[in-house]
C-alpha cells in the first residue's frame, strides 16, 4: 500500500488536525507522536513533524534536529516503561525504501532479543577495495 497523496489528504496531516483520531504519546508545537495502528510490536510509535514534509530531504534542519531529540526521549521512555530489551528506529524515504506515507516520519519499534519480528539481512560477502574506491569516487 502506498499513500502518496496530496498534503490535504495526507493521513498524518489529518491525524495532526485531529480529523482522524489517534493515541497520542507526545505532542508539542513542532511534533506529534502516536501509537501505530499496525504495530510491529507493543508500543510501536510513529513520530512526525506537524508541518508536512514529504521526506527527510525536504525537512528543515531545525525541525529534524527537534524531531530526533523527541525520538530519543520517547525511545528511552518506551524501553523503560514497556520493559523491552531494545528498539529499532526506522525512517524510510521514497517507495523503493519502503516509504508508504509521503509525510516524513520515524518509527520506534520496541524489540526483545528473541522476538523474530523482522531482521535486516546484512550481506556476508565482502566487496573488494577496488569496488569501494569506485563508489567513493562517485560520492566525493
Amino acid at each position: 500500500m502506498c499513500l502518496f497523496l496530496s498534503e490535504e489528504s495526507c493521513i498524518f496531516c489529518q491525524i495532526i488536525s485531529k480529523i482522524i483520531p489517534s493515541n497520542i504519546v507526545y505532542e508539542d508545537e513542532l511534533s506529534l507522536a502516536f501509537l501505530d495502528i499496525f504495530p510491529v510490536s507493543k508500543g510501536h510509535t510513529i513520530v512526525i513533524p506537524k508541518k508536512h514534509y514529504q521526506n527527510i530531504e525536504e525537512i528543515s534542519d531545525d525541525t529534524l534536529a527537534h524531531l530526533i531529540i523527541i525520538v530519543k526521549q520517547l525511545s528511552i521512555l518506551i524501553r523503560d516503561k514497556l520493559n523491552v530489551e531494545g528498539y529499532n528506529i526506522l525512517q524510510n524515504n521514497f517507495p523503493a525504501a519502503g516509504q508508504a506515507i509521503n509525510h516524513c516520519h520515524f518509527h520506534i519499534i520496541p524489540r526483545t532479543v528473541d522476538d523474530d519480528k523482522f531482521k535486516m539481512m546484512i550481506p556476508r560477502t565482502q566487496v573488494s577495495n577496488e569496488y569501494l574506491k569506485k563508489v567513493l569516487e562517485l560520492l566525493t
